[in-house]
């Protein structure tokens, strides 16, 4: 950072910011800290991002530099877009439930929105439907699904979490089978409701499984890219992948 020559306002409005411990701010933030026009504001940002003392994270969203490089990108992308949290892959890793690290960092939210590249790394942003924005909280600076939510959201969408055998493989008796079941009755799914079923039974762990057996209507296949197979009777599940 290149902090020779910061003016008064620029000083100050560094000192705002981290007062209130924000991550990302905007113009319209700058104009309120400092009670100034939006001419001067947009001047502002001008001057501090030549001198490197805020970097741009995408068209109207701002963190400052030393921000930045200080903080985790996992510290920083629930605080680009609103609602969001970290989610599939991400919250697997997060919550050391898989050995691999993934290359892209998937959030989930109720709206579309673009991906981003920060600290090198994709940032994905997953939209999901408002009933499925739930269990999920905050630790520090990050924003993440707890465990329970992170196994829904991964059967819900496989493609964005190592696929069905890693999704497998993170189940445990660690994770509370009853909050599980709720969540899963929370989405209305019929396709959770089967995969969760057929996984928890193989995996041998105790559950309500009239709960789930009563939300699966229709058939679905455990793998969403692989051909349909002779289907669980059960779970009407088309188990199309194995899964150890």
């Amino acid at each position: 950072m290149n902090s020779s020559g910061i003016s008064r306002r620029e000083s100050q409005l560094i000192t705002d910011i981290e007062k209130r411990e924000m991550v990302i701010f905007t113009p319209t933030d700058i104009r309120r800290f400092l009670e100034i026009s939006e001419l001067n504001a947009r001047r502002i940002i001008q001057n501090m991002n030549n001198k490197d003392l805020i970097t741009r994270v995408e068209r109207g969203k701002y963190i400052l530099t030393e921000t930045l490089n200080e903080l985790d990108v996992y510290e920083i992308v629930s605080d680009i877009f609103r609602p969001s949290y970290i989610a599939f892959w991400s919250a697997l890793h997060i919550h050391s439930m898989t050995d691999q690290v993934p290359r892209t960092v998937f959030l989930a939210t109720t709206r579309r929105k673009i991906a981003l590249h920060l600290q090198g790394q994709t940032i994905r942003y997953v939209t999901i439907k408002e009933q499925m924005l739930f269990g999920y909280e905050r630790h520090g600076k990050v924003v993440v699904s707890d465990p329970e939510k992170t196994v829904i959201d991964c059967l819900r969408h496989p493609e964005y979490s190592g696929g069905v055998p890693h999704i497998y493989q993170a189940l445990s008796k660690d994770l509370d089978p009853e909050k599980l079941v709720e969540y899963c009755t929370r989405t209305g799914s019929s396709a959770i409701a089967s995969r969760l079923g057929y996984m928890l039974e193989k995996k041998k762990i105790n559950f309500k499984k009239d709960k789930l057996k009563c939300m699966v209507t229709t058939y679905t296949k455990l793998d969403q890219g692989s051909e349909p197979s002779d289907p669980d009777p059960v779970w009407k599940l088309y188990v199309n992948r194995e899964i150890t």
